[in-house]
């Protein structure tokens, strides 16, 4: 929904594609999505774990490190997309949607997902304290879009998107990595590693063993 049908357009041959959050359960697969689109995808993660996550395994033409202790998000943008930015699909907010929005071409497409940055911190709950984006003006400046979405309202789209991954899924076009936690002793610590970025691809608690 967020690639194909909320965005006024959706990644082109050529263009540019940062993914916020790209090593997580949805990021993972909208870069892959990108990819497939003929789009040069960048995906921003935190640590080097996921960044090799990124380009050995989802085989992203680019990472951004958050984490990085040697560069800032910013200069690492900077290097992964000199031409600047074409489409943005972003899982995060707060100061990595600020970054790229300074970077967007004419007619770019922000499509928004989540906001993990302001779950994580508790924002989400107090309306008054959600960091939002300074650099807005520049959605104005270069005539781009930027669209929200939820799921729910677009379940016309359901079957197609299910057949659409589906096809690729089983053709070896997209992976599906998974990160597993057993016994439900776990949940608790599966809860924080879900928005501490703990893992890579869908996290799964496997409560099988405690059911008798």
């Amino acid at each position: 929904i967020g690639m194909f049908v909320s965005p006024r357009k959706y990644p082109r041959k050529g263009e540019t594609v940062v993914i916020s959050a790209a090593a997580g359960a949805v990021g993972c697969i909208a870069a892959q999505m990108a990819k497939l689109c003929g789009a040069r995808v960048v995906g921003i993660a935190g640590g080097e774990k996921k960044k090799e996550f990124l380009l050995k395994e989802l085989k992203l033409d680019g990472a951004v490190d958050y984490k990085s202790t040697t560069k800032t998000v910013a200069e690492q943008l900077d290097e992964q997309c000199p031409d600047g930015i074409d489409f943005f699909f972003d899982n995060v907010g707060g100061s990595t949607l600020d970054c790229v929005l300074q970077r967007i071409n004419l007619h770019a497409r922000i499509s928004i997902c989540g906001a993990i940055s302001q779950y994580d911190s508790g924002k989400i709950n107090n309306k008054q304290s959600i960091v939002g984006p300074a650099h807005y003006i520049k959605v104005a400046e270069t005539s781009s879009t930027i669209s929200g979405f939820n799921m729910m309202h677009y379940q016309s789209h359901f079957l197609k998107a299910i057949g659409y991954l589906s096809w690729h899924y089983y053709r070896g076009n997209i992976v599906c990595p998974e990160h597993v936690e057993k016994g439900i002793n776990s949940f608790a610590k599966s809860l924080e590693m879900l928005f501490a970025g703990g893992h890579c691809g869908r996290l799964i608690v496997d409560i099988s063993g405690d059911i008798e």
